[in-house]
């Protein structure tokens, strides 16, 4: 039995039955009703969270959150809505103003791993004040799954949406269990960056990365590789004369090298990060600014890094067909990378119209499902020769 109770309202049953699956998956305790009339009667003191949509019929989540602060409640919300970003961090703000924990927002349509992120924070959170969490991989866990290479990775296809030509891959790392099965990565990354293990799963995400690129290329498959940089590593100022080392050691394209650092990473020690990530551009390597949009000092960083590509954030790309706002935002986006020389990739395309309309903004790549699941190093090939078949 979990120790997390958590309640979803939403009037679209199907979106409430997504959110309890994805939770129940994560071991929370789940209540779940798409009848926000049912709200007060479901509601309990002990619940942990609670994920509430805005937009419902005869009651709003707005009314809902001030009967929860009447109600003196505890628990971490999780908003999430189809209709308006902008309602969305206004009722963040008004809950944070009375108080509350806003473990973050969600737009509709969201991916598993969004929904994910948001609730392994609250776990995380709360394994640092409780001595009894079992649903959370422990720190000799991840030290034995680094050990025993229960780590592996998988590969994304990204491919130039002018003319569909496969450019490259981004490295994923997964984890798979030998009898809790695969935890997701939102769920094991943030308790190895909390406890000093990021290094050596960034150290085999890298060498493994880098190792597959060389292999690929002595067969004659010339991909770029994409490799995710957590900020807790961009410590280390020898970093840049590592990787190249290594890349030389493997026989790997160090020009064909990508590495991708959230706008976030970048807002702490911002000399040191300047320092390895300029010299990681002069070693030939590339840049990409992951995530973009969702920091808060995305202009700044810009002309801080000598990044070669921008890549805008999922939560835009996945409502461009629905949201003016999401289309405006990666309009713009686009318009600015090329101003400033930069390519830009759009992640989380899950549509062919999603594709069309990067196509017709003039978004030069991208990366999503509709295109290719991330995939074992020996199921690429295949799905390349696919790919050009179809």
């Amino acid at each position: 039995m979990s120790n997390f109770k958590l309640l979803v309202v939403d009037d679209e049953p199907e979106f409430a039955e997504f959110v309890t699956d994805v939770a129940e998956n994560i071991n929370f305790d789940v209540i779940s009703t798409s009848d926000p009339m049912e709200f007060a009667a479901l509601y309990i003191s002990d619940l942990n969270v609670i994920v509430l949509d805005l937009f419902m019929p005869k009651i709003d989540g707005i009314e809902l959150l001030r009967y929860m602060f009447d109600c003196n409640c505890k628990a971490s919300i999780i908003f999430m809505s189809g209709k308006d970003i902008g309602v969305l961090h206004s009722a963040q703000n008004i809950a944070e103003e009375l108080g509350m924990t806003v473990l973050g927002v969600l737009t509709k349509p969201f991916f598993v791993n969004q929904l994910e992120e948001l609730l392994a924070k609250y776990v995380l959170y709360t394994s640092t004040t409780t001595t009894n969490t079992p649903e959370l991989p422990s720190i000799s866990d991840i030290r034995t799954a680094i050990d025993n290479e229960e780590l592996y990775l998988v590969y994304q296809p990204q491919l130039k949406i002018s003319d569909r030509a496969v450019l490259g891959v981004e490295a994923l790392v997964r984890w798979e269990h030998p009898t809790r099965g695969l935890i997701p990565p939102g769920i094991f990354i943030p308790i190895a960056e909390e406890n000093n293990l990021i290094s050596d799963i960034t150290s085999f995400v890298n060498k493994t990365a880098i190792r597959q690129q060389g292999e690929w290329l002595k067969a004659g498959i010339d991909l770029r590789m994409s490799i995710n940089m957590s900020p807790k590593i961009l410590d280390d100022l020898e970093l840049p004369e590592k990787l190249t080392a290594y890349a030389i050691e493997v026989g790997a394209s160090i020009e064909n090298i990508n590495i991708e650092v959230t706008e976030t990473a970048l807002m702490s020690d911002v000399v040191r990060y300047m320092d390895i990530l300029t010299r990681l551009k002069m070693k030939g390597f590339t840049l990409s600014i992951d995530d973009f949009g969702t920091g808060y000092s995305s202009l700044q960083q810009l002309v801080r890094i000598p990044f070669n590509e921008l890549k805008i954030d999922q939560a835009f790309i996945n409502k461009i067909d629905t949201d003016k706002d999401c289309r405006t935002i990666c309009e713009i986006s686009i318009l600015l990378a090329h101003k400033l020389d930069m390519t830009v990739i759009a992640e989380g395309i899950e549509s062919e119209a999603v594709w069309k309309i990067l196509k017709e903004l003039g978004c030069d790549e991208g990366q999503g499902y509709w295109m290719g699941m991330p995939m074992l190093p020996n199921e690429i090939e295949p799905w390349i020769e696919n790919w050009y078949s179809n």
